[in-house]
């Protein structure tokens, strides 16, 4: 979970249900590696929701799980599912890291134009200013960019087809958690609302 310039995080994205629908508690889950990780991104997204009118809390309080890698059974899920159904949630969002890949970009070069002056003249000062046109070479930039996908799910509905919405995020070489998580909750929260929930 990870900040980039100006370049949004958001790749492509997808309603799935085809529709928009209205959610009364929506639960936030980060599957991250680390609870530090965990706790800012699920609380970056609720505040960004509750900008935007729309309820939802953080998984911490529910799944209090430290590591996601364990083995979930169907049967644990459905349990699961029917518990949070049952404390009034009616949507999960869930983001995961889907990859990490090192990249090798290759900046083109181009031309630049500098203004010179310069002095010239028989009787007294004249000056004037010409255009030089100059060459910079090709770059060569390596990183590291990280793949992340965030799924919206509809729990009251039939458990083997509830995916509402998926949108796929790429981060390249953050230099802040904070300003990442912020970059990613605003742009996710965003499209969700543009996209598949109705306010």
């Amino acid at each position: 979970m990870i900040s980039g310039c100006a370049i949004s995080y958001l790749k492509n994205s997808s309603n799935v249900s085809g529709a928009k629908k209205s959610y009364n508690k929506i639960l936030v889950v980060a599957k991250a590696k680390d609870k530090l990780s965990r706790i800012k991104f699920e609380d970056q997204v609720v505040a960004d929701f509750a900008l935007q009118g729309i309820k939802a809390f953080s998984s911490m309080e529910v799944i209090r799980t430290e590591n996601f890698d364990k083995e979930v059974t169907e049967k644990d899920l459905e349990q699961m599912r029917l518990k949070l159904v049952e404390d009034g949630y009616d949507g999960v969002i869930i983001t995961n890291l889907v990859n990490v890949n090192n990249y090798t970009d290759v900046v083109s070069g181009g031309t630049n134009t500098a203004i010179v002056g310069t002095r010239y003249g028989r009787f007294g000062r004249y000056y004037r200013s010409y255009p030089v046109t100059y060459w910079e070479p090709d770059q060569v930039q390596t990183g590291v960019e990280y793949t992340l996908e965030s799924c919206l799910y509809d729990i009251t509905i039939n458990p083997e087809d509830n995916l509402q919405w998926v949108g796929r995020f790429q981060v390249k070489d953050p230099s802040s958690l904070v300003k990442a998580i912020e970059k990613y909750s605003k742009e996710l929260t965003e499209a969700l609302v543009l996209e598949s929930i109705a306010q």
